[in-house]
């Protein structure tokens, strides 16, 4: 899947099995393998961080005795030691910003109209969103010219019928719509486009440190967890699936016009008298930076933790948790682009492991390809040549010079490639074989 393995996703659900429940557990299984973004990632998240949970010690998920209403999803002794802990998981990403949401309603608006027209023209087109720079109360602002909720006119309609009926489009040609509050350019592709087939220049920032979709997650969690006779500790964790202000929770701007999900989580929790949370921790993938030598190729865990003022709590918890976690395979907003385009289904291409070559003089040669590339190939799912751009073109001149040594197969197994990873390697290991060679003298 986009954050962790499936085998991994499947291993926690049957450990969580006999606490969760049969219809929590199809619940999420249903929320994980659906087509929406706002289901399938966050269903992840809470899976991931409640297995995570578990591991420190025994958890209750959903406790009954919290509430007459809506329950937290967790409740622990061990997340944070000496503390009872309620534990509200919400999985957050940029899609909720007023911009992400008009773009992509403006995609799919202007693709169903283009497909009305023309049969399949709605999936060639992809779109590019202008920005402007307005001025406000504040001072000015730049915001993505296209509107919340965009109405398709009829002057728009004519004019797409103009440029897709008019002659045949080439990849690369380009039709301008402005209308109102809309600036964007549409281009034609030679090639179907996934649904993540809108663009523009302006960064996805949140610019109001109140009024901004995680602050309101934090008032909407707070509204959850109020029970006037729970003495404990309330934590909300919020989880980064695809949302650039909790992806740079510590990153700074020194022009002071864009806040972080840090800054947000710790305004949340002084501004009010009683915020009804204690502590927010915030844990996103990370590949990080190693200085000079630009971004580190591993992708880790990084959490970021707020107390409410009055309450201490030791990172150590935490840093915990971080270790406690399956490593991610991807950053938020990789996983959240990913799974825009559907490469997550079990059915899709597999995600391969690379092939690896190793030869020592006097040893048996060994190559590792991957077995899910192998059983696609056989399926049907890939094409030779796809196959062969997997298992690398330096895998078929090894093959060849092994049969020009004289060298066939002399062993096959299988190397279980874990259960972070959704593929194995076929391990092929060559020696010396009278059928592919010439007759040597007795010596």
């Amino acid at each position: 899947m986009a954050i962790f393995a499936r085998r991994r996703l499947q291993t926690m659900l049957d450990e969580l099995g006999p606490q969760m429940g049969q219809e929590q557990s199809r619940g999420l299984v249903r929320r994980m393998e659906s087509k929406e973004i706002e289901q399938a990632l966050p269903a992840e998240m809470e899976l991931g961080l409640t297995w995570a949970v578990a591991q420190l010690g025994p958890i209750e998920i959903e406790p009954e005795w919290y509430s007459g209403k809506r329950l937290p999803d967790l409740f622990s002794d061990y997340l944070i030691h000496g503390h009872e802990t309620v534990i509200e998981i919400t999985a957050l990403s940029d899609a909720v910003l007023p911009a992400d949401e008009g773009m992509r309603n403006a995609s799919r608006k202007l693709s169903q109209e283009a497909g009305k027209l023309r049969r399949g023209a709605g999936r060639r087109l992809s779109y590019y969103f202008y920005e402007e720079t307005v001025q406000t109360e504040r001072g000015s602002i730049r915001r993505v010219c296209v509107p919340r909720n965009l109405v398709v006119s009829d002057a728009m309609r004519m004019q797409l019928r103009n440029w897709l009926k008019g002659q045949d489009r080439k990849d690369g040609d380009q039709l301008g719509l402005v209308e109102g509050m809309l600036k964007v350019m549409l281009t034609w592709h030679d090639r179907p486009q996934s649904r993540y087939n809108f663009t523009t220049s302006m960064p996805p920032e949140i610019r109001h440190i109140s009024e901004n979709y995680i602050f309101r997650a934090l008032e909407a969690k707070a509204k959850q967890l109020r029970n006037p006779h729970f003495t404990g500790i309330r934590c909300v964790i919020l989880a980064d699936v695809g949302s650039t202000a909790l992806q740079r929770f510590d990153e700074i701007d020194h022009t002071a016009r864009v806040y972080n999900g840090g800054q947000i989580a710790a305004h949340y929790l002084s501004c009010k008298a009683n915020p009804g949370i204690d502590v927010v921790a915030i844990v996103t993938p990370n590949r990080g930076s190693s200085g000079l030598m630009g971004y580190r190729d591993k992708i880790e865990w990084k959490i970021g933790l707020y107390c409410r003022p009055g309450v201490e709590i030791a990172p150590a918890a935490f840093e915990c948790l971080a270790v406690t976690l399956p490593p991610p395979r991807r950053e938020g907003y990789q996983s959240r682009q990913l799974h825009e385009q559907s490469v997550f289904a079990p059915t899709a291409k597999g995600r391969y492991l690379s092939t690896n070559i190793s030869w020592r003089k006097g040893d048996k040669s060994e190559i590792k390809v991957s077995a899910r590339a192998f059983l696609d190939l056989l399926a049907g799912r890939i094409t030779p040549e796809q196959a062969k751009r997997v298992f690398d073109s330096s895998a078929s001149n090894v093959v060849k010079a092994n049969l020009d040594r004289g060298e066939t197969i002399a062993d096959l197994r299988l190397e279980h490639g874990g259960p972070d990873a959704d593929d194995d390697h076929i391990v092929i290991t060559f020696s010396d074989d009278p059928a592919s060679r010439q007759f040597k003298e007795y010596e």
